[in-house]
């Protein structure tokens, strides 16, 4: 029986053509390919150049029309079946057809959610998350020492629990190797002032993801739903952080010894944004929420005035639009000489090309010396001025701002390491085995772990829909090795271990107790794992404090890929830090506090207690799933069904599926809506899933 199927675009219900197929490819995971992660989508279909969709799509054809419909964003849209809810996403339009000069189709696409994550993040680096600055930590107070000993909530706030512990400062040396004997660098005797010039801090990656969440309007399931487990909100998620290493290079100037590699401690800076500025005079205030938005027509120009105290001095300013990232204005070596103002001037703001545009401004000024910069708060000697242009009438709007001076700020995103958000959500979806859905209910995105997801299907009995003339039985993917590789190792302890055991740290290579024909799958996360040190006393004892040290095979400090830890607040009692005696302090970990999760693949040693651990990324996220891929009865299944709508509506990709008494997974259904014929490609049941550790 033919169903009738409804596309709403932006609520509006749009026509279609009587005899187009709209067919829907489902599929969470498919096993061809473990590192991918699919959500719903539909070919490419057509809509008919009706007078409703014309006006829809406001005659696109026509690229004389004033605000057009704008093809180069996605549209809100949901399909209906007998109207019925069945899916919601976004339409892109991809063009129209023209037939004797007047059009005739409009060919769009239907997007499931979650979108295209590329789509959401864009090619924008990890140090775009502003949200971050939150957490921005002074060096010179007792931030910096706070935040090794026991971590910080946020600058000035020392943290209680783990649950607050968001910036810490661990032991990983970027350029002396520490040690208790008699060595040159003794950490029991060594001053907190030089130690701490090769440190940097790290901030907790539950703290990385509420960024993401903030500034691209996302939601995740921080905190479990009934059945549904949360993975970004889990105690082990909550115990890992990422280090905030960006650079290799020294941050001291040439000729400065020793050299320094930790953060900058040379240069005072401040950032200043709208809100530290308030209206004094003039035609009214232009700010709304300390963000200024200009709207199609409107052409302003801001001009912000600094007024140094201190002569013979030269510094920086960088001013961007938080918003978007664009670099709005750079200038170096600027005179700050106390008798003559300094202007930074940024002319023709428009809205480009979109109707309206929301500026969020920051100005960040750089100085190698301290700067106080008195107020500047009366109509007569303002801080700030804005002017505005709608054709041919122009308005002058000032503001002031109080005295303020530069410090000593360690800015997080300063230090965040070069890689793609996208990158780093999906080196996190491909190192935990993770998924992410949305319900047609809601906008938020469910992030869990393969096999909790899993474990929530319901079984489906669809033998009486089969189409029993013809089917196909193939072999499984034919895996008979599967190889999860990190990074390449740059450290020198992590060369040195694959110099002894020719085995990359923290890598593991699975392999089919029988060598028969298949090849081999890698899956490549581009994170760095590192072999640490329990540092041993003169005695040849271990003192159980654990660090990090991050130089190459020559010894000078080295980069890498990003490099997540968990961290662990380990007592100094017995062996302190430093000769101001530090009887705690925040050390990395490849081990979690309970020892029930390794950021290895594979088994490997502990550096706290000397065993091996065998709670590996493989044996808690992957080991049901791959294990499936081995079984010598496991097959793949094709075959064809005519479903009826109750399945259409309400199945989802993990339920199991029952033909003739056999139960089976689904790989990827291809379901064509108006007329419910189904191709489904599905995995013999040999693994009944459990739910996953995340204590």
């Amino acid at each position: 029986m033919k169903r009738e199927v409804q596309l709403y675009i932006s609520d509006t219900r749009v026509d279609l053509f009587q005899d187009e197929t709209i067919s829907i490819t489902d599929s969470i995971q498919n096993i061809s390919d473990i590192s991918k992660i699919f959500t719903p989508f539909s070919q490419s279909f057509n809509l008919p150049a009706s007078a409703t969709n014309n006006k829809l799509f406001k005659h696109y054809y026509n690229f004389n029309i004033q605000d057009g419909f704008d093809a180069r964003f996605r549209v809100d849209a949901r399909i209906e079946i007998s109207f019925v809810p069945f899916k919601i996403g976004q339409i892109r339009l991809d063009g129209v057809s023209m037939k004797d000069n007047k059009p005739h189709t409009y060919k769009v696409v239907f997007f499931g959610k979650p979108s295209n994550i590329k789509d959401i993040f864009g090619e924008e680096d990890l140090n775009s998350l502003n949200p971050l600055k939150t957490y921005d930590i002074d060096y010179n107070g007792a931030d910096f020492l706070n935040a090794f000993k026991t971590g910080l909530q946020t600058t000035g706030s020392n943290a209680t629990t783990l649950a607050n512990r968001n910036v810490v400062v661990p032991l990983i040396l970027l350029n002396n190797y520490y040690e208790y004997d008699s060595g040159s660098y003794r950490l029991d005797t060594a001053t907190w002032a030089n130690l701490r010039k090769e440190l940097k801090p790290a901030i907790k990656l539950k703290r990385v993801i509420e960024a993401i969440q903030t500034q691209y309007d996302i939601t995740f399931n921080m905190a479990d739903e009934g059945s549904i487990k949360t993975f970004f909100g889990s105690a082990m998620f909550d115990e890992l952080y990422l280090w905030l290493h960006r650079e290799k290079t020294p941050v001291s100037a040439k000729g400065v010894t020793p050299v320094e590699y930790g953060v900058d401690v040379t240069t005072r800076n401040k950032k200043l944004t709208f809100a530290d500025y308030s209206y004094l005079c003039g035609s009214g205030d232009v700010l709304s929420s300390n963000k200024l938005t200009i709207n199609e027509g409107e052409t302003f120009s801001i001009r912000a005035t600094l007024a140094p105290s201190i002569t013979t001095n030269t510094g920086e300013v960088i001013v961007k639009d938080i918003t978007t990232n664009e670099l709005l204005y750079y200038k170096n070596n600027i005179a700050f000489n106390s008798s003559a103002l300094n202007t930074i001037t940024m002319t023709s703001l428009t809205s480009g090309t979109l109707s309206s545009r929301t500026y969020d401004i920051e100005i960040r000024i750089n100085c190698q010396t301290g700067q106080t910069f008195p107020a500047r708060n009366s109509c007569g000697t303002v801080a700030m001025r804005i002017s505005k242009t709608v054709g041919a009438t122009s308005t002058v709007h000032d503001y002031g701002n109080t005295g303020f001076s530069l410090g000593y700020n360690i800015y997080i995103q300063d230090y965040l390491p070069k890689i793609k958000v996208l990158d780093f959500l999906t080196a996190l979806f491909k190192m935990f085995n993770l998924v992410a859905y949305t319900k047609l209910t809601s906008s938020t995105i469910y992030v869990e772990t393969f096999d909790d997801f899993m474990t929530k299907g319901v079984t489906r009995d669809i033998t009486k829909y089969i189409d029993v003339t013809q089917s196909t039985i193939d072999r499984p993917v034919p895996f008979n090795q599967v190889n999860f590789k990190y990074a390449e190792p740059v450290t020198q302890t992590g060369l040195r271990f694959l110099n002894q055991f020719s085995l990359v740290f923290g890598n593991l290579g699975y392999s089919a107790p029988e060598k028969y024909d298949g090849q081999a799958f890698n899956l490549d996360v581009p994170l760095e794992r590192t072999v640490l040190i329990n540092l041993q006393d003169s005695s040849g004892d271990q003192t159980n404090n654990i660090q990090g040290w991050w130089v190459d095979a020559e010894g000078k400090p080295t980069l890498g890929k990003p490099y997540i830890f968990f961290n662990r607040v380990v007592d100094s009692t017995s062996y302190p830090i430093t000769s101001s005696t530090i009887n705690e302090y925040n050390a990395p970990s490849n081990v979690a506090t309970d020892e029930n999760h390794t950021l290895n693949f594979g088994a490997e040693y502990d550096e706290f207690n000397g065993d091996i651990n065998t709670n590996s990324i493989f044996e808690r996220f992957y080991k049901e799933y791959i294990i499936q891929t081995f079984q010598q009865n496991g097959r793949i299944i094709k075959v064809s069904a005519h479903l009826p709508l109750e399945f259409i509506l309400n199945y989802s990709v993990n339920d199991v599926i029952l033909i003739s008494g056999e139960l089976y997974y689904i790989n990827s259904i291809k379901i064509n809506l108006t007329t419910g014929k189904s191709d489904l490609e599905l995995i013999v049941k040999t693994t009944t899933y459990t739910n996953s550790v995340l204590t």
